[in-house]
């Protein structure tokens, strides 16, 4: 087959040893806490045996040694730098062969005198799926308390892992408890923050990010101790011909138990690491660990037969799941692309563990492929994306050497811009005219934080010589969804390294010719699913199956593979008969989270089958979140009732739905002006919110050309990347990931006069990666960035807010304002027309009368023709409609939005008669008034004032209440100043204030009418 086109794929390679120290990079100080990334690079050598790598005299590999930023590390935020303190962590694990549940009570107490609302985070596993969330008080805090007491051993053994099972296992233990239940995505936002507003207790989670968890409880009642359950399934890794669970445990955690059930499986020893004894009883081994030592708890098949999981879902019917590597022939490796670029990760979410594996690949990459790749260029990235060095570099031993010394001065900070990344790689300004075709080698766990958030648009950059490769490291944050895109949509592939001693043979196995995937087929199976959609299968690679049905022991798995394209174009029929079958009610979810994952890809095509699947499932992601309300008619009060999913699951197959949608889609699946559009139309459906657009506008629309709809990011010029550069203490909070919010501050406003403001932002972006789920954060950055004369940089982080939170009108407000700035007023006038046609809660006040002076404002603009765009006819009906409730030519309008929900934030206007106009007094001589107070929302609130009066005017922000749940909380204000609003003449000053405690006043600026503006 034609190579620039081939299709992507998983490999999973046998597991490897794990890291070197310094991996030879130029000046490591193992030693020094404050060297960056390297200092984290030291390995745990308490063991007896280098971590990571072979045992004296054993052939045994290892999985990647972690830093502190373990799986199962979790915090209980209850402020921007606050915490509860973790008192102890109780875990069942079983594990059936392939497939484990995991189920983790975590100990909370809160000392403080009255009740608070928490985030709640916890970092997972690679590939983990939760599906279960409770949480509940236990006892009263006192001086000394011990630990609460794990339950006795065989009660433990006979506790089940289903959620009924959960709840009634623990009923005694503690008081009122409640369970979250599987609620659609935007329900689920909605009602949460409207039921934290009436003070009562709600439970909220959804992913923060790649990789973490988050949970936002209330109430953690006063000096109380709190338990907070939940669980999740993920599969083991495969570490050469054996399978091994890893268990990590957090630092600073000062009472553990780790009960674990593991089935037998035969021909397969069974070993555990700590060793315990073990007691088995009808096929299954139990193990106690108590207080262990170590910080990672490791058990480990070895040497596994092929194993189908097999159980029944009681609504629907019998499911299985299955992982193999086929037995393709060997073949000589073919070669690849004479050259190659490295996109190396270096955010702060590479910091420490993603770069050292990063640096090692890249070595390989380079070393291995000498008599393959000729040239080579490395693009770093993080927020920005920048050139190594501004040529093709031979590659050489003395090249690789430079690579790594550079690379290892570097500092790993700032957010993940995945998509500029990709565009900058796949088009070097110095590979000339040529179509030569390019390798690209992703070296990053995919999980973007920053830029534009859809992953098939980013991928528009790929494929036609630009073939992409990945690895699956094993490590925790991986975006495994993305990668697998990324490289199937390229072509490519996506390669599992999972320890060092793989990584030689990792580093080749791009030049492997592969096979094309024809047919599946598999007796008394039906609805057959193969994870990440792979076209093509490489040696080594690990499938995993998925389907219904219960197919006979016995019964062989056939694969339908091609080679090559014309005459010499091969085909051959693959077979694999699983050797052992065990029961296990961990197989319907195996097959439901394979079966969303290809749903939820496909967005909006595929969006009515993806949320029942979600629910019936217990698939939290894009469709569906696990929440907690206080009584069932706050269930009803939402519309949140038990849907019939299980029909849907019974009767919609996934694999048909799924190939009705490619069939359907085609390229419209990574067109932007397809995609827009489709989102414009959701907009009503995902907020929950009766939005009617204008005919006009999606006619209008459609005249544009695809690249209308894209927002290409602003690159930022970084003048500060050396590790060296920075102050010691920040560089030791970025190794350790203890940032706070005060410090990246500081670090960004000491950037803005040292380097600029490029530099700043990059400081702010860390922020948004340390906690990519947190709308405040997102908000509060976008505003700052925004001010910062970076418009489109904001609108993306704008748009993430609004996805996650569709309901909240501001966010399209933001956005509209953002891409004006950008030159994309088409889009402006779009997210301005989402504004207008909501119907929107009343606790956003006026928020219509306020969009529709900002919207008037851009449409006089394009009247005047100082905007240009396509849409100009449209434009002109719509200021014809809109303008009368408009004062045009006002010579003073004030503007303020702020970032923070549940916050009491009023506008005051003092004139220069001392007339004080606000909520209180809305209305004044001089003609002044005052929006609609907002008290519960993000505003806004607007001052008008149509014939000003000579002399000064005090704007003032009143911070009259925050959000009473919270120990701290940042709110930022925006304020727009205008005088002589929306004419040729209009003067705007734009200030971004930090109001830092409740009921004070805050002078904001001062402007003077007939004289100079004086600025305070």
């Amino acid at each position: 087959m034609d190579r620039a086109r081939r299709p992507a794929l998983a490999l999973a390679l046998p597991l490897a040893l794990a890291l070197s120290a310094c991996f030879g990079v130029s000046g490591c100080k193992m030693a020094d806490r404050e060297s960056g990334y390297a200092a984290e690079a030291k390995m745990d050598d308490m063991a007896g045996a280098p971590a990571g790598g072979k045992d004296s005299g054993s052939s045994k590999v290892s999985t990647w040694k972690r830093s502190s930023l373990v799986p199962h590390s979790s915090t209980l935020k209850v402020g921007d730098s606050e915490e509860l303190d973790l008192l102890a962590l109780h875990a069942k694990v079983k594990v059936d062969g392939p497939r484990a549940r995991v189920v983790l009570d975590y100990y909370y107490q809160n000392p403080h005198p009255r009740q608070l609302e928490g985030t709640f985070k916890v970092r997972l596993p690679e590939g983990a799926s939760p599906y279960f969330f409770a949480f509940g008080e236990t006892r009263a805090v006192a001086p000394g308390l011990p630990p609460a007491a794990p339950p006795e051993l065989a009660v433990a053994r006979a506790m089940g892992t289903e959620p009924k099972a959960i709840l009634d296992a623990r009923q005694a233990a503690w008081t009122g408890p409640k369970e979250a239940r599987m609620v659609p995505k935007v329900k689920a936002a909605q009602a949460y923050g409207d039921t934290v507003r009436r003070s009562v207790d709600p439970a909220l989670m959804e992913w923060a990010g790649a990789g973490v968890f988050s949970a936002r409880v209330f109430p953690l009642a006063a000096e109380r101790e709190h338990r907070i359950v939940f669980a999740y399934d993920v599969d083991l890794i495969a570490a050469g011909d054996d399978l091994e669970l890893a268990f990590d445990l957090p630092a600073k955690l000062t009472y553990v138990v780790i009960d674990v059930d593991a089935a037998e499986l035969p021909k397969s020893a069974q070993t555990l690491d700590p060793p315990v004894e073990g007691e088995r009883y009808d096929g299954r081994v139990y193990y106690r660990i108590s207080q262990p030592k170590e910080r990672q708890v490791k058990l480990r098949y070895e040497a596994p037969p092929t194993v189908v999981l097999s159980g029944a879902d009681v609504d629907v019917g019998p499911y299985f799941a299955t992982s193999f590597v086929p037995a393709l022939p060997a073949k000589a490796a073919t070669g690849g692309a004479k050259r190659a670029v490295l996109l190396l990760d270096t955010s702060l979410s590479a910091n420490p563990d993603g770069f050292n594996v990063w640096l090692k690949l890249a070595e390989a990459l380079l070393a291995e492929n000498r008599d393959a790749i000729d040239e080579f260029a490395v693009l770093f990235f993080n927020v920005e994306a920048t050139w190594w060095r501004s040529a093709w570099t031979a590659n050489t031993p003395e090249a690789t050497a430079a690579l790594l010394s550079d690379a290892g001065a570097l500092a790993l900070e700032g957010a993940t811009d995945l998509a500029t990344a990709l565009e900058v790689a796949s088009a070097p300004p110095f590979a000339g005219d040529a179509p030569a075709p390019i390798d690209l080698f992703l070296l990053s766990d995919g999980a973007a934080t920053w830029g534009e958030a859809d992953t098939q648009i980013a991928a528009r950059v790929l494929g036609d010589g630009r073939t992409l490769f990945a690895y699956r490291t094993g490590l925790a944050g991986t975006d495994g969804a993305a990668l697998d895109l990324l490289a199937r949509e390229s072509g490519g592939a996506v390669f599992s390294v999972v320890g060092e001693a793989e990584v030689p043979q990792a580093a080749k196995a791009h030049r492997a010719t592969p096979w094309r995937l024809t047919s599946l087929s598999y007796e008394g199976a039906r609805d057959l699913l193969v994870a990440g959609r792979p076209q093509a299968i490489f040696p080594g690679q690990r499938l995993k199956l998925v389907g219904r049905g219960q197919p006979p022991v016995d019964a062989p798995i056939v694969l339908g593979l091609t080679q090559g394209t014309g005459e010499k174009a091969k085909a051959i029929e693959l077979k694999t008969t699983p050797a052992h079958a065990v029961a296990s009610t961990l197989a319907p979810r195996a097959y439901g989270e394979v079966a969303v994952a290809q749903l939820e890809e496909l967005g909006l095509a595929t969006a009515d089958t993806a949320t029942p699947y979600a629910l019936h499932f217990r698939v939290t992601g894009q469709s569906a979140s696990l929440l907690m309300l206080e009584t069932e008619e706050d269930y009803r009060r939402h519309d949140i009732n038990p849907q019939a999913d299980a029909i849907v699951v019974a009767k919609r197959l996934a694999s048909e739905v799924v190939d009705a949608a490619l069939a359907e889609l085609g390229a419209l699946l990574r067109d932007p002006k397809a995609r827009f559009v489709a989102w414009l139309r959701s907009v009503g459906q995902r907020s929950g919110v009766a939005v009617s657009l204008p005919q006009a506008l999606m006619v209008s629309l459609e005249d544009l050309q695809a690249d209308a709809f894209t927002v290409p990011a602003e690159r930022l010029q970084i003048k500060g990347r050396a590790r060296d550069g920075l102050p010691p203490s920040y560089v030791t909070a970025l190794a350790e990931r203890e940032l706070t919010y005060d410090m990246v501050n500081a670090e960004a406003l000491r950037r803005v006069d040292a380097l600029g403001r490029d530099d700043a932002i990059k400081a702010y972006s860390s922020l948004v990666e340390h906690s990519p789920g947190d709308a405040v954060l997102a908000r509060d950055v976008g505003y700052s960035i925004l001010q910062q004369g970076r418009p489109a940089q904001a609108y993306h982080l704008f748009r993430r807010v609004a996805d996650a939170r569709p309901y909240e009108p501001q966010s399209y407000r933001a956005m509209a304002r953002a891409l004006e700035r950008a030159g994309r007023p088409e889009l402006a006038i779009a997210n301005y027309e989402i504004g207008l046609s909501g119907r929107w809660d009343a606790r956003f006040g006026d928020f219509e009368t306020i969009l529709r002076y900002d919207y008037v404002r851009l449409l006089g603009q394009i009247a005047r023709g100082q905007v240009k765009t396509p849409l100009v006819t449209y434009a002109e009906a719509r200021r014809r409609e809109l303008s009368s409730a408009v004062t045009i030519g006002a010579d003073l309008v004030v503007m303020i939005t702020w970032n923070t929900d549940n916050t009491d934030v009023d506008l005051h206007v003092i004139e220069p008669s001392g007339e004080e106009c606000y909520y209180s007094h809305p209305n004044t001589r001089s003609g002044g008034a005052i929006s609609r107070d907002v008290t519960q929302g993000y505003g806004p609130e607007m001052y008008t004032l149509e014939r000003a009066p000579k002399g000064k005017y005090q704007i003032i922000a009143h911070y009259f209440a925050s959000d009473a749940n919270r120990m701290s909380a940042r709110t930022k204000v925006e304020v727009g100043i205008y005088e002589k609003f929306g004419t040729p003449q209009e003067r705007l000053r734009e200030r971004v204030v930090v109001l830092e405690s409740g009921k004070d006043k805050h002078l904001i600026d001062t402007v003077e009418i007939g004289g100079a503006a004086v600025a305070r």
